[in-house]
């Protein structure tokens, strides 16, 4: 694994991102969750909001992934999935303690890869003029599924991508641990990186 950096942000050099951060993933009752999540995303949970926290005092812009469906999408209606995420639904909110504030951007996404329609790409495209002097931090879940589509868009478009590692979540430490191996490949992702919420300092 990659060693884990410090990072000094500002709103002149970074956005955060917070993914899936939703009930269905990450409350009793969510269909989505299992035993080893539940016992990290508390702690997730608080990680997040203390940098939101940060970044909002410090007008680092927040944007907010969120994944909701129409149940009509390909994944239900031809390749069996169980319904989930309806939008509009208790499942598909983004969990209390991380509520978008005045100011936030939420971009709903439709399938795994948040990219996948030009919503997120035309919010960035306002906020940074260029990538290669941003850093995207990434946090939320799951670390190998959402967090990963989410951080391999963000290295595709060239930003300085850092994923806090105790600011995402996982399903598996298998998923975790897969995860954080292919972020460490350092000739192919050279603009990826780890970190922790107490590496990175915001002013």
């Amino acid at each position: 694994m990659k060693p884990l950096q410090n990072f000094s942000l500002n709103k002149q050099n970074a956005i955060l991102i917070i993914v899936d951060i939703q009930n269905e993933f990450a409350k009793p009752g969510g269909k989505l969750g299992s035993a080893v999540s539940a016992k990290i995303i508390p702690g997730v949970i608080s990680a997040v909001q203390g940098l939101a926290d940060q970044a909002r005092a410090a007008g680092i812009p927040i944007i907010y992934i969120q994944s909701v469906r129409t149940l009509k999408e390909p994944e239900f209606t031809v390749f069996g999935r169980q319904p989930h995420l309806e939008i509009g639904t208790w499942a598909s909110e983004i969990v209390d303690e991380l509520k978008p504030h005045e100011g936030d951007t939420v971009v709903q996404k439709f399938s795994h890869d948040p990219f996948y329609r030009k919503d997120l790409d035309e919010v960035l495209e306002k906020l940074v003029p260029d990538p290669t002097k941003c850093y995207a931090v990434v946090t939320g879940g799951a670390i190998n599924v959402c967090v990963y589509h989410t951080v391999m868009g963000f290295y595709l478009r060239n930003y300085w991508t850092v994923v806090p590692v105790d600011c995402v979540y996982y399903i598996s430490e298998e998923g975790r641990d897969r995860a954080l191996g292919q972020y460490s490949e350092e000739r192919p992702y050279p603009n990826v990186f780890l970190s922790r919420s107490d590496l990175i300092d915001i002013s």
